[in-house]
Protein backbone atom coordinates (compact mmCIF):
# COMPACT_ATOMS: atom_id res chain seq x y z
CA UNK A 1 0.00 0.00 0.00
CA UNK A 2 2.55 2.86 -1.05
CA UNK A 3 0.00 4.91 -2.26
CA UNK A 4 -1.81 4.99 1.48
CA UNK A 5 1.30 5.26 3.25
CA UNK A 6 2.31 8.69 1.11
CA UNK A 7 -0.97 9.88 1.19
CA UNK A 8 -1.27 11.57 5.10
CA UNK A 9 1.96 13.38 4.15
CA UNK A 10 0.61 15.18 1.15
CA UNK A 11 -2.60 15.75 2.68
CA UNK A 12 -1.12 17.50 6.13
CA UNK A 13 1.27 19.28 4.05
CA UNK A 14 -2.20 20.68 1.91
CA UNK A 15 -3.74 21.16 5.25
CA UNK A 16 -0.81 23.25 6.25
CA UNK A 17 -0.70 25.33 3.01
CA UNK A 18 -4.60 26.03 3.47
CA UNK A 19 -3.94 27.45 7.06
CA UNK A 20 -1.23 29.95 5.61
CA UNK A 21 -3.52 30.96 3.24
CA UNK A 22 -6.78 31.12 5.03
CA UNK A 23 -4.40 33.11 7.94
CA UNK A 24 -3.25 35.83 5.05
CA UNK A 25 -6.37 36.10 3.38
CA UNK A 26 -7.73 36.63 7.06
CA UNK A 27 -5.75 39.49 7.84
CA UNK A 28 -7.85 41.87 5.86
CA UNK A 29 -10.53 40.95 8.06
CA UNK A 30 -8.97 41.41 11.96
CA UNK A 31 -10.26 43.93 13.46
CA UNK A 32 -9.41 47.81 12.83
CA UNK A 33 -10.58 51.26 13.37
CA UNK A 34 -10.46 52.21 9.77
CA UNK A 35 -7.98 51.85 6.39
CA UNK A 36 -4.48 50.04 6.43
CA UNK A 37 -1.33 52.56 5.71
CA UNK A 38 -0.93 50.68 2.48
CA UNK A 39 -4.21 51.28 1.00
CA UNK A 40 -4.59 55.17 2.08
CA UNK A 41 -1.27 55.57 -0.25
CA UNK A 42 -1.94 53.23 -2.67
CA UNK A 43 -5.42 54.41 -3.81
CA UNK A 44 -5.09 58.18 -3.59
CA UNK A 45 -5.90 60.11 -6.66
CA UNK A 46 -2.95 62.96 -6.00
CA UNK A 47 -0.88 63.89 -3.09
CA UNK A 48 2.33 65.24 -2.31
CA UNK A 49 4.81 63.24 -0.54
CA UNK A 50 8.41 64.44 0.80
CA UNK A 51 11.22 62.58 2.69
CA UNK A 52 12.19 66.17 4.01
CA UNK A 53 12.58 66.58 7.81
CA UNK A 54 11.49 69.37 10.19
CA UNK A 55 14.59 71.45 10.99
CA UNK A 56 14.40 72.15 14.82
CA UNK A 57 16.81 73.07 17.69
CA UNK A 58 17.92 71.37 20.82
CA UNK A 59 18.47 73.15 23.98
CA UNK A 60 19.90 71.06 27.52
CA UNK A 61 18.18 72.17 30.30
CA UNK A 62 21.42 73.34 32.40
CA UNK A 63 22.91 76.01 34.92
CA UNK A 64 23.43 78.03 31.61
CA UNK A 65 19.82 78.18 30.12
CA UNK A 66 17.44 77.52 33.61
CA UNK A 67 17.76 81.35 34.05
CA UNK A 68 15.73 82.02 31.05
CA UNK A 69 14.05 79.12 31.05
CA UNK A 70 12.58 79.65 34.53
CA UNK A 71 10.65 82.48 33.78
CA UNK A 72 6.39 81.68 33.71
CA UNK A 73 5.69 83.81 30.19
CA UNK A 74 8.19 86.39 28.03
CA UNK A 75 4.96 87.62 27.02
CA UNK A 76 2.96 90.26 29.13
CA UNK A 77 0.81 93.31 28.37
CA UNK A 78 3.18 95.40 30.24
CA UNK A 79 6.46 94.17 28.00
CA UNK A 80 4.06 94.72 24.41
CA UNK A 81 2.18 98.07 25.46
CA UNK A 82 5.22 100.00 27.61
CA UNK A 83 3.44 103.24 28.27
CA UNK A 84 4.16 104.62 31.88
CA UNK A 85 1.37 106.98 31.96
CA UNK A 86 -0.85 106.79 34.51
CA UNK A 87 -3.82 107.29 32.58
CA UNK A 88 -4.75 108.58 29.09
CA UNK A 89 -6.44 112.31 29.02
CA UNK A 90 -9.90 112.62 28.07
CA UNK A 91 -10.71 114.11 25.00
CA UNK A 92 -13.60 114.44 22.83
CA UNK A 93 -14.20 112.52 19.81
CA UNK A 94 -16.71 112.20 16.69
CA UNK A 95 -20.22 111.48 17.96
CA UNK A 96 -19.55 113.22 21.83
CA UNK A 97 -22.33 115.43 22.88
CA UNK A 98 -21.20 118.41 25.23
CA UNK A 99 -23.16 120.67 27.37
CA UNK A 100 -21.89 124.26 27.07
CA UNK A 101 -22.48 126.74 29.71
CA UNK A 102 -21.64 130.59 28.78
CA UNK A 103 -21.44 133.02 32.21
CA UNK A 104 -20.98 136.79 31.56
CA UNK A 105 -19.64 139.27 34.30
CA UNK A 106 -22.97 142.18 34.33
CA UNK A 107 -26.34 141.45 32.81
CA UNK A 108 -26.94 143.56 29.44
CA UNK A 109 -23.88 141.60 27.60
CA UNK A 110 -23.78 139.07 24.46
CA UNK A 111 -26.41 136.20 25.80
CA UNK A 112 -28.39 138.26 29.25
CA UNK A 113 -30.00 141.00 28.39
CA UNK A 114 -30.07 144.20 30.44
CA UNK A 115 -33.95 144.12 31.37
CA UNK A 116 -34.13 140.20 32.19
CA UNK A 117 -35.76 139.46 35.36
CA UNK A 118 -33.86 138.75 38.30
CA UNK A 119 -30.84 139.93 36.32
CA UNK A 120 -27.83 139.56 38.52
CA UNK A 121 -23.68 139.41 38.00
CA UNK A 122 -22.31 136.29 36.40
CA UNK A 123 -25.50 135.49 34.84
CA UNK A 124 -25.41 132.58 32.32
CA UNK A 125 -26.79 130.84 29.70
CA UNK A 126 -27.03 127.11 28.66
CA UNK A 127 -27.14 126.15 24.83
CA UNK A 128 -28.50 123.50 23.31
CA UNK A 129 -26.09 120.15 23.69
CA UNK A 130 -23.45 120.03 21.13
CA UNK A 131 -22.47 117.18 18.87
CA UNK A 132 -19.10 116.94 17.80
CA UNK A 133 -19.34 116.34 13.38
CA UNK A 134 -17.59 114.50 11.14
CA UNK A 135 -15.46 117.18 10.90
CA UNK A 136 -14.57 117.38 14.32
CA UNK A 137 -16.28 120.61 15.04
CA UNK A 138 -19.39 122.11 17.24
CA UNK A 139 -20.87 125.34 16.35
CA UNK A 140 -21.34 128.00 19.12
CA UNK A 141 -23.59 131.12 18.57
CA UNK A 142 -21.03 134.31 17.94
CA UNK A 143 -18.50 132.08 18.13
CA UNK A 144 -18.67 130.06 15.16
CA UNK A 145 -17.15 126.92 14.25
CA UNK A 146 -15.13 125.33 17.42
CA UNK A 147 -12.30 122.56 16.82
CA UNK A 148 -13.37 120.03 19.57
CA UNK A 149 -12.38 116.59 18.17
CA UNK A 150 -8.89 115.14 19.89
CA UNK A 151 -8.77 118.20 22.13
CA UNK A 152 -9.70 118.07 26.36
CA UNK A 153 -12.31 119.70 27.78
CA UNK A 154 -10.48 122.74 28.98
CA UNK A 155 -8.56 123.60 25.79
CA UNK A 156 -12.16 123.66 24.25
CA UNK A 157 -13.25 126.04 26.80
CA UNK A 158 -10.55 128.64 26.32
CA UNK A 159 -11.12 128.45 22.50
CA UNK A 160 -14.59 129.43 22.96
CA UNK A 161 -13.64 132.01 25.20
CA UNK A 162 -11.21 133.27 22.89
CA UNK A 163 -14.03 133.81 20.30
CA UNK A 164 -16.12 135.61 22.33
CA UNK A 165 -13.79 137.97 24.71
CA UNK A 166 -14.39 141.28 22.17
CA UNK A 167 -17.83 140.70 22.09
CA UNK A 168 -19.01 139.47 25.74
CA UNK A 169 -18.50 140.69 28.97
CA UNK A 170 -15.64 139.14 30.46
CA UNK A 171 -17.15 135.61 29.48
CA UNK A 172 -15.95 132.31 31.11
CA UNK A 173 -17.25 129.10 29.61
CA UNK A 174 -17.61 125.79 31.21
CA UNK A 175 -17.53 122.59 28.79
CA UNK A 176 -18.94 118.98 30.14
CA UNK A 177 -19.56 115.72 28.41
CA UNK A 178 -22.75 115.07 28.01
CA UNK A 179 -22.63 111.53 26.02
CA UNK A 180 -19.55 109.53 24.97
CA UNK A 181 -19.42 107.74 22.42
CA UNK A 182 -16.18 108.22 20.96
CA UNK A 183 -14.19 106.80 23.70
CA UNK A 184 -15.29 103.40 24.34
CA UNK A 185 -13.66 100.25 24.71
CA UNK A 186 -15.12 96.93 23.48
CA UNK A 187 -15.36 93.95 25.77
CA UNK A 188 -16.12 90.75 23.89
CA UNK A 189 -16.08 86.98 24.33
CA UNK A 190 -16.66 85.02 27.27
CA UNK A 191 -17.94 87.93 29.70
CA UNK A 192 -21.13 87.66 31.28
CA UNK A 193 -22.91 91.10 29.20
CA UNK A 194 -20.40 91.87 26.47
CA UNK A 195 -20.74 94.83 24.97
CA UNK A 196 -18.98 97.93 24.15
CA UNK A 197 -18.82 100.81 27.43
CA UNK A 198 -17.56 103.94 27.52
CA UNK A 199 -14.63 104.94 29.47
CA UNK A 200 -14.86 107.49 32.85
CA UNK A 201 -12.57 110.31 33.17
CA UNK A 202 -10.51 109.29 35.49
CA UNK A 203 -9.42 106.74 33.50
CA UNK A 204 -9.68 102.65 34.11
CA UNK A 205 -7.80 99.62 34.23
CA UNK A 206 -8.05 96.24 32.24
CA UNK A 207 -9.92 94.43 35.47
CA UNK A 208 -11.81 97.22 35.93
CA UNK A 209 -13.70 97.14 32.50
CA UNK A 210 -13.92 93.34 32.31
CA UNK A 211 -16.09 93.59 35.81
CA UNK A 212 -18.03 96.07 34.17
CA UNK A 213 -18.84 93.81 31.48
CA UNK A 214 -20.36 91.40 33.85
CA UNK A 215 -17.01 89.75 34.66
CA UNK A 216 -15.73 86.63 33.41
CA UNK A 217 -17.90 83.21 32.55
CA UNK A 218 -15.04 80.73 33.67
CA UNK A 219 -12.17 80.72 36.46
CA UNK A 220 -9.19 82.68 35.83
CA UNK A 221 -7.09 80.12 35.37
CA UNK A 222 -8.86 79.42 32.25
CA UNK A 223 -9.51 82.47 30.20
CA UNK A 224 -6.95 84.13 28.28
CA UNK A 225 -7.35 88.06 27.73
CA UNK A 226 -6.54 89.27 24.31
CA UNK A 227 -6.04 92.86 24.09
CA UNK A 228 -6.02 94.73 20.66
CA UNK A 229 -4.79 97.76 20.28
CA UNK A 230 -3.51 99.84 17.18
CA UNK A 231 -3.51 96.93 14.86
CA UNK A 232 -1.62 94.75 17.76
CA UNK A 233 -2.72 91.39 19.68
CA UNK A 234 -1.23 90.43 22.50
CA UNK A 235 -3.04 87.18 24.47
CA UNK A 236 -2.28 87.05 28.48
CA UNK A 237 -3.70 84.63 31.15
CA UNK A 238 -6.74 86.03 32.73
CA UNK A 239 -5.09 84.79 36.08
CA UNK A 240 -1.44 86.64 35.75
CA UNK A 241 -3.75 89.48 35.17
CA UNK A 242 -5.12 88.96 38.47
CA UNK A 243 -2.14 88.53 40.33
CA UNK A 244 0.27 90.95 38.87
CA UNK A 245 -0.98 94.49 38.99
CA UNK A 246 1.60 95.77 36.72
CA UNK A 247 -0.32 93.70 33.92
CA UNK A 248 -3.31 95.58 34.81
CA UNK A 249 -2.75 98.02 32.41
CA UNK A 250 -4.83 101.38 31.66
CA UNK A 251 -7.13 101.04 28.78
CA UNK A 252 -7.10 103.48 26.16
CA UNK A 253 -10.41 104.48 23.64
CA UNK A 254 -10.87 101.92 20.85
CA UNK A 255 -9.68 99.35 22.44
CA UNK A 256 -10.47 95.55 21.87
CA UNK A 257 -10.66 93.40 24.96
CA UNK A 258 -11.57 89.59 24.14
CA UNK A 259 -11.54 86.76 26.79
CA UNK A 260 -11.50 82.96 25.73
CA UNK A 261 -12.38 79.70 28.01
CA UNK A 262 -8.99 77.54 27.16
CA UNK A 263 -7.65 75.79 30.20
CA UNK A 264 -3.91 75.86 29.71
CA UNK A 265 -2.78 72.23 29.21
CA UNK A 266 0.19 69.57 28.01
CA UNK A 267 0.75 66.54 26.32
CA UNK A 268 1.79 63.79 28.25
CA UNK A 269 3.66 60.65 25.81
CA UNK A 270 6.16 57.81 26.34
CA UNK A 271 7.42 56.13 29.08
CA UNK A 272 5.21 57.76 32.24
CA UNK A 273 3.09 55.63 34.52
CA UNK A 274 0.00 57.34 33.28
CA UNK A 275 0.70 55.79 29.65
CA UNK A 276 0.76 51.94 31.34
CA UNK A 277 -2.60 51.15 29.91
CA UNK A 278 -1.83 52.51 26.19
CA UNK A 279 -2.93 55.98 26.17
CA UNK A 280 -1.72 59.55 26.35
CA UNK A 281 -3.41 62.18 28.03
CA UNK A 282 -3.93 66.20 27.39
CA UNK A 283 -3.12 67.35 30.97
CA UNK A 284 -4.88 70.62 31.88
CA UNK A 285 -2.01 72.82 34.07
CA UNK A 286 -4.41 74.07 37.32
CA UNK A 287 -2.29 76.27 38.32
CA UNK A 288 -1.37 79.50 37.00
CA UNK A 289 2.13 78.71 36.39
CA UNK A 290 3.84 74.84 36.13
CA UNK A 291 7.09 73.53 36.30
CA UNK A 292 8.45 70.27 34.45
CA UNK A 293 8.64 68.63 37.54
CA UNK A 294 4.97 69.06 38.67
CA UNK A 295 4.38 67.96 35.14
CA UNK A 296 5.84 65.23 35.73
CA UNK A 297 4.06 64.11 39.20
CA UNK A 298 0.63 65.07 37.09
CA UNK A 299 1.31 62.75 34.88
CA UNK A 300 2.14 59.53 37.11
CA UNK A 301 6.24 59.86 37.29
CA UNK A 302 8.16 57.68 35.19
CA UNK A 303 7.92 54.33 34.57
CA UNK A 304 10.09 52.59 36.48
CA UNK A 305 10.26 49.10 34.19
CA UNK A 306 10.38 51.19 31.25
CA UNK A 307 11.71 54.92 30.85
CA UNK A 308 15.29 56.15 30.80
CA UNK A 309 15.88 59.20 33.25
CA UNK A 310 18.23 60.61 31.19
CA UNK A 311 15.96 61.31 28.02
CA UNK A 312 13.37 63.88 28.70
CA UNK A 313 11.96 66.09 26.20
CA UNK A 314 9.87 69.01 26.01
CA UNK A 315 8.37 70.19 22.68
CA UNK A 316 7.33 73.60 21.62
CA UNK A 317 7.84 76.50 19.37
CA UNK A 318 9.90 78.76 20.30
CA UNK A 319 10.59 82.54 19.59
CA UNK A 320 13.80 83.32 17.45
CA UNK A 321 14.65 85.97 19.87
CA UNK A 322 14.16 84.08 23.01
CA UNK A 323 16.72 81.43 21.33
CA UNK A 324 19.40 84.32 20.18
CA UNK A 325 19.69 85.14 24.14
CA UNK A 326 20.44 81.96 25.18
CA UNK A 327 23.37 81.67 22.52
CA UNK A 328 21.22 79.40 19.83
CA UNK A 329 22.54 79.91 16.54
CA UNK A 330 18.81 80.26 14.51
CA UNK A 331 20.64 81.66 11.12
CA UNK A 332 19.63 78.58 9.40
CA UNK A 333 15.42 78.62 10.08
CA UNK A 334 13.39 80.24 8.01
CA UNK A 335 10.70 81.35 10.14
CA UNK A 336 10.25 83.44 13.45
CA UNK A 337 8.69 80.54 15.50
CA UNK A 338 11.17 77.19 15.56
CA UNK A 339 10.76 74.19 16.17
CA UNK A 340 12.61 73.30 19.71
CA UNK A 341 13.20 70.68 22.16
CA UNK A 342 14.42 70.78 25.46
CA UNK A 343 16.26 68.02 26.76
CA UNK A 344 16.96 67.35 30.70
CA UNK A 345 19.10 64.39 32.25
CA UNK A 346 17.40 63.37 35.16
CA UNK A 347 19.92 60.96 36.33
CA UNK A 348 22.12 64.20 36.89
CA UNK A 349 22.11 64.67 40.64
CA UNK A 350 20.80 68.24 39.64
CA UNK A 351 18.16 67.18 36.99
CA UNK A 352 15.74 67.34 39.59
CA UNK A 353 16.23 70.63 40.45
CA UNK A 354 16.56 71.82 36.56
CA UNK A 355 13.26 70.71 36.43
CA UNK A 356 12.07 71.86 39.44
CA UNK A 357 12.64 75.38 37.84
CA UNK A 358 11.61 74.37 33.97
CA UNK A 359 8.36 76.02 33.21
CA UNK A 360 5.96 74.67 31.19
CA UNK A 361 3.92 76.73 28.70
CA UNK A 362 0.40 75.56 27.29
CA UNK A 363 -0.09 73.04 24.50
CA UNK A 364 3.70 72.02 25.12
CA UNK A 365 4.77 67.98 24.68
CA UNK A 366 6.49 66.38 27.52
CA UNK A 367 7.90 63.12 26.39
CA UNK A 368 9.62 60.18 27.71
CA UNK A 369 12.03 58.16 26.32
CA UNK A 370 12.22 54.39 26.34
CA UNK A 371 15.34 52.96 27.94
CA UNK A 372 17.72 51.03 25.23
CA UNK A 373 17.33 47.53 27.36
CA UNK A 374 13.13 47.66 26.45
CA UNK A 375 14.11 47.18 22.95
CA UNK A 376 15.87 44.32 23.28
CA UNK A 377 13.35 43.13 25.58
CA UNK A 378 10.69 44.23 22.83
CA UNK A 379 12.70 42.26 20.48
CA UNK A 380 12.94 39.00 22.67
CA UNK A 381 9.38 39.16 23.26
CA UNK A 382 8.57 39.45 19.44
CA UNK A 383 11.05 36.19 18.52
CA UNK A 384 9.85 34.05 21.41
CA UNK A 385 5.59 34.77 20.17
CA UNK A 386 6.88 33.78 16.99
CA UNK A 387 8.87 30.93 17.99
CA UNK A 388 5.49 29.61 19.71
CA UNK A 389 3.34 30.21 16.80
CA UNK A 390 5.99 28.50 14.76
CA UNK A 391 5.90 25.56 17.57
CA UNK A 392 2.10 25.37 17.51
CA UNK A 393 1.08 25.31 14.28
CA UNK A 394 3.49 22.57 14.01
CA UNK A 395 2.07 20.75 16.48
CA UNK A 396 -1.02 21.29 14.80
CA UNK A 397 0.24 19.92 11.63
CA UNK A 398 1.39 16.63 13.38
CA UNK A 399 -1.99 16.05 14.84
CA UNK A 400 -3.47 16.31 11.50
CA UNK A 401 -0.99 13.96 10.28
CA UNK A 402 -1.41 11.57 13.18
CA UNK A 403 -5.31 11.73 12.76
CA UNK A 404 -4.87 10.99 9.03
CA UNK A 405 -2.43 7.95 9.77
CA UNK A 406 -4.90 6.89 12.35
CA UNK A 407 -7.71 6.77 10.16
CA UNK A 408 -6.10 5.44 7.48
Amino acid sequence: MPGSIGRPNWLGSALAALLAVTLLSACSELPGTGPKSNAVHTFATAGLRSDAALPYAVVDVSADTIGFLSQPNVVSFQGAFPDKRPKSLQVAGVGDVLNISIFEAAPGGLFTPATAAGARPGNFVDLPPQAVDQKGSIYVPYAGEIPAAARTLPEIQQAIVARLRNRAIEPQVVVSLNQQHSSVVSVLGDVNTPGVLALNSVGERMLALIARAGGPKFEAIESYVTLQRDGKRVRVLLARIVHDPTENIFIRPNDVIFLSHEAPTFTALGALNQNVFGFNSEIPFDVETLTLAQAIGKAGGLNDQQSDPAEVFVYRYEDRGFLQKMGVDTKKFVYEKIPTIYHVNLRDPSGMLLAAGFQMRTKDVMYVANARVVDYYKLLTLISNTANTVSNTANAVTNVNTAVKTKW
